[in-house]
């Protein structure tokens, strides 16, 4: 673990000095020998996080660096695509709209803005949020086929509220209902008196989703119940898929 520490202050580092540092320069920053910080650095170059330039000797970034950051600015695309859908959609609902990434057994929260109703409900983007719980999560898990859900819960799931979802097989039904009908629901199931809906997209050439969501208040919901908060997300989720390629949601198959 010490090692992985220090190879991540090396790599910090390059950073701060524009992307390239000698082996004196990580020596002293993370407080080894110059030896040590060379093994650190030979380390990293074999397995093309750096490569070393040969007229310098100094350490610069190597092809997974610039393949996992070409990755990450492709990704940043898909939410800002994204984004724009989330404010349409908090404006026309009034209500709070999310975004967010699967992260193993978690949603990340990536942003989340408000609507005009009165009584207002969000959680800060960073903020992580078990996906079994979450509509946003549940929208993500459903791109799973069974034996990766099996093996994601095969320690269990815990409850948030005590209308959660704690057993997998009643998960997979879930899941299976919102690849049917395009909508994850979570109803009570992450924050008492909170209802939430999500849909996930993905984009089609790298295979990247991100789900878009929509909470609110239990008692919110009018004679109409929830179906005028669904038609709109799910014209929301049709114009996202649009854009990136999503089939499920360009060709109409999905809601």
């Amino acid at each position: 673990m010490q090692s992985v520490e220090r190879a991540v202050k090396a790599l910090k580092l390059m950073v701060e000095q524009g992307g390239e540092v000698s082996v004196s320069q990580v020596g002293r920053h993370i407080g080894v020998t110059r030896s040590t910080a060379s093994r650190i650095l030979a380390s990293l170059a074999r397995d093309g996080l750096i490569e070393q330039n040969q007229a310098t000797q100094r350490y610069q970034p190597g092809i997974l660096s610039l393949q996992l950051a070409s990755s990450f600015g492709r990704n940043i695309d898909l939410v800002a695509q994204g984004e724009t859908e989330l404010k349409r959609l908090s404006e026309s609902t009034g209500h709070t709209s999310w975004l967010g990434l699967l992260s193993g057994t978690e949603v990340v929260v990536l942003k989340t803005v408000r609507g005009s109703f009165p009584i207002h409900f969000s959680v800060e983007p960073g903020q992580r949020l078990p996906a079994h719980a979450a509509a946003l999560g549940k929208a993500l898990l459903a791109f799973k086929d069974e034996a990766e859900i099996r093996e994601l819960y095969a320690r269990g799931m815990a409850a948030s509220t005590s209308k959660t979802t704690t057993d997998v097989d009643t998960l997979l039904g879930m899941l299976a209902a919102a690849r049917e009908s395009g909508i994850a629901r979570s109803n009570q199931e992450l924050f008492e008196g909170v209802n939430s809906i999500a849909v996930g997209v993905r984009e089609a050439v790298s295979g990247r989703a991100i789900a878009l969501g929509l909470s609110y208040p239990a008692f919110a919901m009018g004679d109409g119940g929830d179906k005028p908060m669904i038609d709109a997300l799910l014209g929301c989720a049709r114009e996202l898929g649009k854009r990136v390629g999503d089939n499920r949601w360009s060709d109409g198959s999905a809601g």
